[in-house]
């Protein structure tokens, strides 16, 4: 796995960043307008500057474009659309297939995005960190329950979603892809903290300070925890499990 950085820090990516949190922003808002159209020029941006670019950065910048190119489309679906629960999966099956086309494009190894099991206890013990992640963040942002029982029937395809196209979807996205792609250009400390900065303003939608905070702090954990165990799955469920606590477990027993 590759951890050196350039020899030139690539500050561009910062204003990149910057972009996003801006976007997220704006999106934030009642008009979801600007922040979709700013999330449009960053992909665009992204795109057309690593063609002129080589070596770490542009492939860094030709992964960066995928996250607002979700985002957008996922602001572009009506809330009234499909149930809460269908919108994971009809954003984040996209999302799924475009990363492994850009796995395959660059020529990258399962290993190098954390497609391995790496050593399975301590994956375990890092899946379980979720629940704990689940249980605090309903406590930040109380959102309502993606069910209406904790029946089984009721409550099985919902984890599956929630297992699935949040915890495997998007770890394999920002700590997978594009954390393994940030690290050669901004060293290790920079890129875990660049990715969890994104990842904690992609929250920006809750409205919460407190819930943007938490989650930036748990995404450096987990971004470090899967650079040092060079594996996803351990985060992968940790995050699936949080989301099941936050969505389905926790506003149901709390309401009893």
């Amino acid at each position: 796995m590759e951890t050196v950085a350039l020899k030139r820090p690539f500050w561009p990516a910062w204003l990149y960043f910057a972009g996003l949190v801006l976007a997220e922003w704006l999106a934030a808002g009642a008009n979801r307008g600007p922040g979709m159209l700013v999330h449009t020029l960053i992909v665009l941006s992204a795109l057309i500057h690593a063609a002129y670019l080589s070596g770490p950065a542009a492939r860094m910048l030709s992964v960066l474009a995928l996250a607002p190119m979700v985002r957008v489309l996922d602001l572009m679906m009506p809330q009234s659309f499909v149930e809460a629960i269908w919108r994971f999966p009809l954003v984040n099956f996209p999302l799924i297939i475009a990363v492994f086309i850009t796995i395959r494009t660059l020529n990258l190894r399962r290993q190098e995005v954390g497609l391995q099991v790496g050593f399975l206890p301590v994956q375990l013990l890092i899946a379980l960190s979720g629940l704990v992640v689940g249980i605090i963040e309903h406590r930040i942002i109380q959102p309502q329950a993606l069910v209406g029982s904790l029946e089984w029937p009721e409550i099985l395809l919902p984890i599956v979603i929630l297992m699935v196209f949040t915890g495997f979807s998007e770890e394999l996205m920002f700590r997978g892809l594009l954390q393994h792609m940030i690290i050669p250009v901004l060293g290790p400390l920079g890129g875990i903290s660049f990715v969890a900065l994104i990842f904690g303003a992609f929250h920006f939608g809750w409205q919460s300070a407190g819930d943007v905070l938490f989650v930036t702090i748990v995404a450096w954990v987990w971004g470090w925890l899967a650079w040092r165990t060079r594996s996803i799955l351990g985060v992968s469920l940790a995050h699936g499990l949080a989301n099941v606590w936050l969505f389905v477990i926790m506003p149901l027993a709390s309401s009893q």
